[in-house]
């Protein structure tokens, strides 16, 4: 277990890696793999998003997407109450965050969140489409809620999940692929290895299986275990790159994007190694670099990263990722758990 002071830069780590995962990613959003490298060859650095690119030509280098504007608008609001608020708080919150970036208007949210929140809008039945959502909005805003849980608390925190992805995922397999999220930043914050990270992570999903509406979707315990038998068998950053993207899948949906974003996590040794594999890998590439970044950052710490970068993007984000955690910090020892 982690001191306070150790625990502290690994939660600032976790936030750190989820902006820098996804803002790394933005170029090449929901391109295909080989259009990425047709375009950018090798990404390695902080690119605006091309002006034909229809969901990433509204972001500038080093700005983060809605995957860590929605996790930062549901960390203020789990701040704010010291626990989850009702369902309507949190669609009004963001709602309130959507319209001011007018994203009921332009390419700005996934379809089942911007239904979802759409309904809530127009005060209508919005389970109708919670029941239904199969991709990652979920998964891609859960990180920060890692932070506030201890090892071996994977039931309570599947339902604080649930709890909290009830405004716009209602399924089993994003609330389970939101929850494996969660548990891997709630395990490398505490110290865990990586074999106890990992079976946290099936413990999570186990307990949050049952939580959500059920579906066909393929399992996320079992292409997770394939990922970590593949790591098993060290492949290359390109081999591991394309065996994600031809066998796990990179697109939105819950059961390849959280997939993707775990292989990549368990098999990258640092929060930028993990940034570059997701961004140059093709498909959802932001939100799997804002996850897979996220559970990086939390296994390392902020000391991991470079500190030019760390500065970068507080200043581009208006962000400080230590004062945030020191406030996650106070939070954690009241926090109403579900």
């Amino acid at each position: 277990m982690r001191g306070q002071a150790d625990l502290r830069d690994h939660i600032a780590g976790a936030l750190a890696g989820m902006v820098l995962g996804d803002a790394f990613g933005v170029p090449g959003e929901l391109w295909p793999r080989q259009k990425v490298r047709t375009r950018f060859g090798d990404i390695q650095d902080f690119l605006d998003g091309p002006a034909d690119n229809i969901v990433a030509c509204y972001f500038k280098a080093g700005h983060y997407t809605d995957d860590s504007a929605q996790a930062l608008v549901i960390l203020e609001d789990l701040l704010k109450y010291g626990r989850v608020p009702e369902v309507k708080v949190l669609a009004q919150d963001l709602i309130a965050w959507v319209q001011s970036m007018h994203g009921f208007e332009i390419n700005l949210l996934g379809p089942s969140s911007k239904a979802a929140l759409l309904a809530h809008v127009r005060g209508e039945d919005y389970t109708v489409y919670t029941k239904n959502a199969l991709t990652n909005g979920a998964a891609m805003r859960i990180a920060p809620v890692g932070c506030f849980f201890e090892p071996g608390e994977e039931e309570s925190l599947a339902r604080t999940v649930a709890k909290i992805s009830a405004v716009t995922h209602g399924t089993d397999v994003a609330i389970a692929g939101a929850s494996m999220i969660a548990a891997a930043v709630c395990s490398y914050i505490h110290g865990a290895d990586d074999k106890e990270a990992a079976q946290s992570v099936c413990k999570a999903f186990e307990a949050a299986l049952p939580l959500g509406e059920p579906t066909w979707a393929a399992s996320l315990k079992a292409r997770f275990e394939l990922a970590l038998l593949k790591i098993e068998s060290r492949p290359t950053e390109e081999e591991m790159s394309r065996w994600i993207y031809e066998v796990l899948g990179t697109g939105t949906m819950t059961s390849e994007s959280v997939s993707a974003a775990l292989a990549a996590a368990f098999y990258t040794k640092s929060p930028e190694q993990t940034s570059h594999l997701c961004a140059n890998m093709g498909g959802d590439t932001d939100t799997i670099g804002a996850m897979a970044c996220a559970i990086a950052g939390a296994r390392c710490g902020l000391k991991a990263f470079r500190t030019e970068m760390v500065a970068y993007l507080q200043r581009v984000n208006k962000l400080d990722f230590g004062k945030l955690a020191d406030r996650i910090m106070l939070a954690r020892a009241s926090f109403c758990k579900e």
